[in-house]
């Protein structure tokens, strides 16, 4: 976990230092393959009235955003950064200033085209949605488990793969794999990991002198990384990542057995954030949401303080919240056996 104030001067330093992002306004015809990184040449047709410019790239023409004082003839080289939400560019000429003159004067740092790239995500999650939105979202498309879970620890344990097979966590997990703290087909899980050469045949690779000693061998290969910032399937991924750095919150919706959605937020909070008190020390806090077929809206939040766990139920249901009532002190005995200090238990309407 990266201390929250070096994490915000480092976002603030990449920021400052991206170039500017030209968008295309609306989504065009599919372009040829393009890879994050990529430059690509870009005539300029004619003015638009919106002070925007008419861009003919790969015999496709778009409307995009362009510095001021462009011209219609002028050629220029773009590179590619992302396709979606929508197509995405910057000036090659902008990265080619690999150190810039600040107004006082001094040479700011200079960052490399990876950092810039980065940046350049960053922006455009701040500019694209509220701050309140930008939880790094999980979206799983298929059911978790084949049928409302007979054991507890059978849908913990579903839960937990979920959320670190995510590929939100890939890179720690690389280091822990370097440890020898993990097995490689942990990794190969992932979707990251999904991509490599060694996921053609991971038992083989287990056994063999052929396993990937570079990490950077796990994404792809060293071409790769020596040619693109990061590999084109991956750039939601690291989206999300950079948004759970900046946010401290991962949201997780899917179905957990078939016909049952949930949603599952995991966040981190500072002490001076609950309830007013002061400190600086941080909770780690976990809500759900179900709606369940005899019991309707359910909602549970667990949070994991220095004095114990607090834990906050509700249901919009009144029988629902009589039910939990009963079965409050059922619930304290059960994680006092498993050796959990509970502090506290809410049930309220919700």
């Amino acid at each position: 976990m990266i201390h929250s104030d070096v994490l915000s001067q480092l976002q603030l330093l990449i920021k400052t230092s991206a170039p500017p992002l030209l968008e295309v306004s609306q989504q065009q015809l599919a372009l040829p393959q393009l890879t994050p990184g990529q430059k690509v040449p870009a005539h300029v047709v004619a003015n638009l009235p919106n002070g925007r410019f008419q861009v003919l790239i790969a015999d496709k023409t778009l409307d995009m955003n362009l510095p001021r004082n462009t011209q219609p003839g002028d050629t220029l080289e773009l590179v590619f950064v992302t396709a979606k939400p929508r197509l995405t560019f910057i000036m090659a000429s902008d990265l080619a200033n690999a150190a810039t003159t600040s107004p006082n004067g001094k040479p700011q740092v200079s960052l490399s085209d990876t950092a810039r790239f980065l940046g350049g995500l960053l922006e455009k999650a701040a500019q694209s949605e509220p701050a309140q939105a930008r939880a790094a979202s999980i979206a799983q498309t298929a059911p978790l488990l084949s049928g409302a879970p007979g054991k507890t620890l059978d849908f913990a344990q579903s839960l937990r793969g979920a959320l670190t097979q995510s590929g939100l966590f890939y890179e720690s997990h690389q280091a822990q794999w370097v440890a020898g703290q993990r097995p490689l087909t942990d990794l190969l899980h992932e979707p990251q990991g999904r991509l490599s050469p060694a996921a053609v045949n991971p038992a083989q690779t287990e056994q063999t002198s052929s396993l990937p000693q570079n990490p950077i061998d796990l994404m792809g290969g060293k071409a790769l990384a020596a040619t693109q910032p990061v590999h084109p399937e991956t750039v939601p991924i690291l989206r999300q990542q950079l948004e759970a750095l900046d946010t401290r919150q991962v949201l997780w919706q899917g179905q957990v057995w078939p016909g049952q959605p949930m949603d599952w937020q995991i966040e981190e909070r500072s002490a001076r954030e609950q309830e007013g008190r002061g400190g600086e020390q941080p909770e780690w806090q976990t809500s759900l949401r179900l709606v369940l077929p005899q019991l309707g809206e359910i909602n549970a939040r667990l949070i994991l303080h220095p004095q114990g766990i607090r834990i906050q139920l509700g249901a919009a249901e009144s029988a629902t919240v009589e039910l939990m009532n009963e079965q409050k002190a059922a619930l304290q005995q059960g994680m006092e056996t498993s050796g959990l200090r509970l502090a506290e238990i809410k049930v309220g309407t919700s």
